[in-house]
């Protein structure tokens, strides 16, 4: 699954769907070089609740074979610079890890 996560976010970077940037884990010296989707403004919605309302949240997904991600860990998107600090993890599989993050 991770090698097939490789190809595929390797194709998404060409495409412009994912970004190159670099992941510092929490009392890390030094960054990681790492590739992610950042996805913005989603709409989250509790399934518990009889009227859900809408909440909007920032998300990225990163690669477990390029980085351990763990909260408070803060990921910088190579082409803007943009600081991003994971907040909660979301889900996660073998291969990849969807955190809930904000600016950092």
């Amino acid at each position: 699954m991770q090698a097939f996560d490789a190809v595929a976010f390797g194709a998404f970077r060409a495409a412009g769907v994912a970004d190159a940037a670099h992941y510092l884990a929490p009392g890390a010296d030094a960054e990681v070089p790492c590739t992610v989707m950042l996805d913005e403004d989603v709409e989250q919605f509790t399934a518990d609740d009889v009227a859900p309302i809408a909440t909007t949240i920032d998300r990225i997904t990163l690669q477990l074979a390029e980085v351990a991600p763990r909260t408070g860990g803060v990921v910088r998107i190579d082409g803007t610079g943009r600081r991003l600090k994971l907040v909660q993890k979301i889900r996660a599989d073998e291969s990849t890890a969807v955190w809930e993050v904000a600016s950092a």
